[in-house]
């Protein structure tokens, strides 16, 4: 495995930091991750765009052109050769000098009954405190996903101070009732695939941006989740509680196929 660090490809085993990087001591980071298809770097523009945007939220003026990290990006990933790989982008304070780090390793792929049956998500009372930056201080999200792992789920879904049901530990929720398409908006980190998802959808439904309490959550006709690397995921229980009849929905399925289209035809 070939990995970037700070100018340098190198054997991951090779890949070191200094102990008093900030990004080590207090989790003073930002990320992105994205995904290959077929060897192709999915949506890396728009990836790109909200780096940026997590680097100017933290007040840092980068000293990598935009131009410059597409380039380490996509010549890490061609060093590697997987046809369908994660690819994670990091960059921290360093110590002397700005750390940036990209990581490339082979896709793991969900069990193909994750996308036929549904998975189960639970809820867990916790927002995140910057929504427009993704940051690698992402303790909170971790508790999470360990009373998730607990409790046997795919993925916890955060429920804020109003009750509302937020976004997952690593995914953005949308709930579809009587037709119509709804992802929360606000509070929320706006994700790259949740944006394919709802360009998708505008095509042939009603897609709204609005709260989703937990109320409507449980009694939505159908419920699914989306990230970067597995695509649109059906949810079909909720704290033990069947979301509909407990099967993946016609309208998940059909975005799905739509998705798995616009990944396939992308440039």
């Amino acid at each position: 495995m070939i990995v970037y660090l700070n100018g340098r490809y190198l054997d991951a085993r090779q890949a070191t930091i200094p102990v008093f990087d900030p990004g080590f001591l207090y989790g003073d980071g930002i990320f992105e991750t994205m995904r290959t298809y077929n060897g192709r770097i999915f949506q890396l523009g728009e990836h790109l765009d909200r780096l940026l945007e997590s680097a100017k939220t933290r007040g840092w003026e980068l000293s990598w052109r935009r131009d410059e990290l597409s380039k380490i990006i996509t010549k890490t990933v061609a060093r590697n050769g997987y046809p369908d790989s994660r690819i994670r982008v990091t960059i921290t304070p360093g110590v002397e000098k700005p750390t940036l780090f990209v990581w490339v390793q082979p896709l793991d792929k969900l069990a193909g009954t994750a996308y036929s049956q549904g998975v189960s998500a639970i809820t867990f009372p916790l927002e995140r405190a910057f929504p427009r930056m993704k940051t690698t201080s992402m303790q909170p999200l971790l508790i999470a996903r360990v009373e998730m792992e607990k409790r046997g789920a795919f993925e916890a879904l955060l429920v804020n101070h109003k009750g509302n049901v937020t976004e997952g530990t690593w995914t953005n929720l949308f709930i579809v009732k009587d037709n119509e398409i709804i992802t929360p908006k606000l509070g929320v980190l706006l994700g790259k695939t949740r944006d394919s998802v709802i360009e998708c959808a505008r095509h042939s439904a009603t897609v709204s941006e609005k709260n989703i309490p937990l109320d409507s959550l449980l009694q939505a006709d159908e419920c699914f989740v989306t990230n970067s690397t597995k695509g649109i995921v059906p949810v079909v229980r909720v704290d033990g509680a069947k979301i509909a009849n407990g099967k993946p929905g016609p309208v998940t399925k059909k975005l799905m196929k739509a998705l798995r289209e616009m990944m396939t035809n992308a440039d």
